[in-house]
């Protein structure tokens, strides 16, 4: 079977993760993949061909050779329309709550939804279409992914592996770690972006961050932190695991608040076995070979929707609303830089009036000890042996 695997843009981050990983399973189990991607990063280029995968980039709705595939797993709207006008049977994976990796709501029949998580599933189970939810569970190529080395009894470095972290809530991990004397290290698109980040986490005992960082640390044998831009849910441990995978490790499946103190309390309880059973836990419930074994079937009995032009213009409609989205986020972190930028200069500028004011004074201070000087009795008394002194200066 030749399969499709389909996003709207391909960079350096979960949903590209995955692709990459399922694509690996598929081929080795003599499934021929291809990639495709609206739009690519250079380092989502790279990744792809680091891992020896086809990766291409346009508008699916022009692929010629799409009728070459078999079936597709479709991870935005827009290429789930484009590709139904080819009615090739497709099942949608959904990541996360952004509008364009909703699944499609205009195909008939619609296709089976594969969610990785509760959260999503309950959000996929109240579409207004009705489709099959498929619930599994978050694939880590635990081949890739194993232990380097043990984990050490007491810990040093702390990375934190995360894509979306602004320094707000990194400066919380930087007091937890700064107070327990704990080297910190951060990975991701607003730290050191990194095609293979093994290397980051075997050097760290405590991998900090959520979604997939979190199971590629556990796979690792580090111990996991669950904890980034939304909150945070703290340890991994075989008692809080399913609750936490459950909700994707997303950091909300708690009520707690992490602030610097909870999490330097944290940090102190680490133990080294944390690592081990996390290992022992990615490896019982997350192997990528059994979610591909388990994506076979599903996309063998799939149905393909019914295509017609409509679809094509809503696939259009869809990316258009994307792009859009994207720009909108783009300015909006733009603002906040700018914003940011403005509060650095107005305490910049509050700065130089302070030492302005400061010299000012010391100014006033020492013109007033000279006139004190010059109005006082001894000066004036003095003034004909200074008179005295300046002639003789000539003289000499």
């Amino acid at each position: 079977m030749r399969v499709l695997i389909a996003m709207a843009q391909f960079g350096l981050g979960g949903t590209e993760s995955y692709s990459v990983t399922v694509a690996e399973q598929l081929e080795r189990m003599g499934h021929p993949v291809r990639l495709f991607a609206g739009s690519a990063t250079p380092e989502g280029r790279e990744l792809a061909a680091d891992r020896g995968l086809r990766l291409e980039v346009g508008d699916p709705a022009a692929l010629a050779d799409a009728a070459e595939a078999d079936a597709a797993i479709v991870q935005d709207a827009a290429g789930a329309y484009a590709l139904a006008r080819r009615e090739l049977p497709q099942v949608f994976v959904t990541h996360g709550l952004v509008p364009f990796e909703h699944p499609a709501q205009a195909l008939e029949p619609p296709p089976p939804v594969v969610v990785l998580s509760d959260r999503m599933a309950r959000r996929a189970a109240q579409l207004g279409n009705g489709p099959e939810v498929v619930r599994m569970r978050q694939p880590i190529d635990i081949e890739r992914f194993r232990p380097r080395s043990s984990a050490r009894d007491k810990p040093r470095r702390v990375l934190v592996f995360s894509n979306y972290l602004e320094d707000d809530r990194l400066a919380i991990v930087e007091s937890a770690c700064r107070k327990l004397g704990l080297e910190l290290v951060r990975r991701g698109v607003k730290g050191e972006a990194t095609l293979d980040p093994r290397e980051a986490i075997a050097d760290a005992d405590i991998v900090v961050g959520y979604g997939r960082s979190v199971l590629e640390g556990m796979a690792m044998g580090r111990a996991a932190y669950v904890w980034d831009r939304g909150g945070g849910d703290g340890w991994v441990t075989p008692e809080t695991y399913e609750a936490l995978e459950s909700d994707g490790f997303s950091g909300a499946a708690g009520d707690d608040v992490i602030d610097a103190e909870r999490m330097a309390a944290d940090f102190a309880a680490y133990r080294p076995e944390l690592g081990t059973l996390s290992y022992d836990l990615v490896r019982q419930h997350h192997s990528a070979a059994k979610h591909a074994d388990a994506l076979v079937p599903l996309l063998e009995r799939t149905e393909a929707p019914t295509g017609n032009g409509e679809l094509e213009t809503l696939a259009l409609l869809v990316r258009a609303e994307a792009r859009a989205a994207n720009r909108a986020a783009q300015y909006e972190a733009a603002l906040w830089r700018a914003g940011d930028e403005a509060a650095e200069l107005r305490a910049a500028i509050a700065s130089a009036q302070a030492a302005a004011e400061a010299e000012r004074e010391a100014r006033e201070r020492v013109e007033a000890d000279l006139q004190e000087v010059l109005d006082s009795n001894t000066w004036r008394l003095s003034s004909g042996l200074r008179q005295a002194v300046s002639r003789l200066r000539r003289r000499s």
